[in-house]
């Protein structure tokens, strides 16, 4: 119920007192306007016939401003009796018992006795309602999740919708980052935390859109770009996972992420896919002449995704953004016989060691999903593939046939240790 009256649960140290810090937030209770919305949602819970003995119903009614006595559904009239904060459909910071009494409650270091100290005195600053309760309750309002003692009852947070960027010799527009993290249907909200704390902790994220304009990005060296659907929502799970850093960093979307990327690509931006190779039906459009087939795996991949926009029709054929052409003529028809060689020398593409990538221009590096990696639209719009090598390296076996040393299957890095390495990469060597 709370999460349907649009409050989430922060949980743990760091998440909360950042979330107090940038204060970007709600935490605000509820307005007129807003009370109307409680009143409908108090009807809709009548309608269901939850609203008998709930604490809920009786917090909506105090939000509402009820009157002493209320009627039941059966008409009996019961007097307004005393909510628990917890029920309380209001922003609310939540503390273990004995946190208001420092001799009460110890703490492991002095950092987080700090910390918390900061936290109740940030709560203060914001007139924010303070409630001492004990572990068990703390353990419900975050799903048993590790809290440290603390919860935070707030609004939650959205994308900042994104149609373009700006054009790479602008550096990435007058204040923008030259350094982008594209993720394509990243899900797991520890994955997209990790991210989030990596790019803050190499290179601050880039901080939150001013005025709305597509070009009005502030200060940070690392924007942060997700797709708008099958993409992980900004969750309290997402805000612990990145100790916080979310608090602090605007995450972006797009509702068509090759569109995007191929409209980067003309801007100028290098734009390079994370991939152990490269992957399947990357740069089949440039072997052996016509389309070979590109077309028909852009409309059979639209149609597995549901049929998410790719520009003016369906199936990409109107977007010749979508479409890698060997001349960049939007014509991939016409390109029948003509120069085999640069086809030839681009189809043997490889992917490039991470450590002999230049850096220091306007680049994106995409990152896929945990299971399938980068979608096949998106790593045509890849100008570059980077892969990150291993320890293990690969032999060659008496039969010629190449054999890894890695062990017990591990021949690839989780997504956001991946993410993390190549931002190291990128923003040590530039810096």
């Amino acid at each position: 119920m709370i999460e349907n009256a649009g409050y989430q649960h922060l949980y743990g140290i760091a998440p909360v007192l950042n979330a107090l810090k940038a204060n970007v937030r709600n935490f605000a209770s509820p307005e007129e306007g807003e009370k109307d919305d409680l009143m409908d949602f108090r009807s809709r819970l009548s309608e269901t016939g939850l609203d008998d003995n709930n604490e809920f119903a009786s917090a909506l009614e105090d939000e509402i401003g009820g009157n002493e006595s209320s009627s039941t559904a059966g008409g009996n009239s019961r007097k307004k009796k005393d909510v628990k904060p917890e029920a309380k459909l209001q922003p609310h910071l939540f503390v273990q018992e004995g946190t208001l009494d420092n001799g009460r409650r110890s703490f492991r270091s002095n950092a987080k006795q700090e910390a918390s100290a900061e936290i109740l005195a940030l709560a203060g600053e914001l007139e924010m309602d303070v409630a001492e309760v004990d572990k068990g309750v703390l353990n419900t309002l975050c799903n048993n999740r590790p809290h440290q003692g603390f919860v935070l009852r707030c609004g939650g947070l959205d994308f900042s919708p994104l149609r373009r960027l700006p054009g790479a010799g602008d550096g990435g527009g007058s204040a923008g980052p030259k350094l982008w993290l594209a993720l394509d249907e990243v899900v797991d909200p520890q994955n997209l935390g990790a991210l989030l704390r990596s790019a803050y902790f190499l290179g601050r994220g880039a901080g939150i859109v001013s005025d709305g304009s597509d070009d009005a990005i502030t200060s940070g060296e690392v924007g942060i770009l997700v797709c708008s659907k099958n993409s992980s929502p900004l969750t309290p799970a997402v805000s612990a996972a990145s100790a916080g850093a979310l608090e602090f960093t605007t995450v972006y979307s797009t509702s068509n992420l090759p569109r995007l990327l191929n409209g980067a690509k003309e801007e100028g931006w290098r734009i390079l896919g994370a991939a152990a190779e490269v992957p399947d039906g990357a740069t089949s459009d440039y072997a052996g002449g016509g389309n070979n087939g590109v077309r028909s795996a852009a409309n059979d991949k639209a149609s597995d995704e549901g049929g998410w926009d790719l520009g003016e029709g369906n199936d990409g054929e109107d977007d010749p953004g979508i479409i890698a052409e060997a001349d960049g003529d939007g014509d991939d028809d016409d390109d029948v016989g003509k120069d085999d060689a640069p086809r030839q020398e681009r189809k043997q593409q490889q992917c490039l060691d991470l450590r002999q990538v230049e850096t220091g221009s306007p680049t994106i590096l995409v990152l896929g999903s945990e299971g399938r990696g980068l979608r096949t639209l998106v790593a045509r719009a890849c100008t570059g593939f980077v892969s990150v090598p291993g320890g293990g390296a690969s032999v060659i076996s008496d039969d010629d046939e190449e054999e890894s040393k890695t062990q017990a299957g591990v021949d690839s890095l989780n997504v956001s240790v991946t993410g993390g390495i190549l931002l190291w990469h990128f923003l040590s060597k530039g810096s």
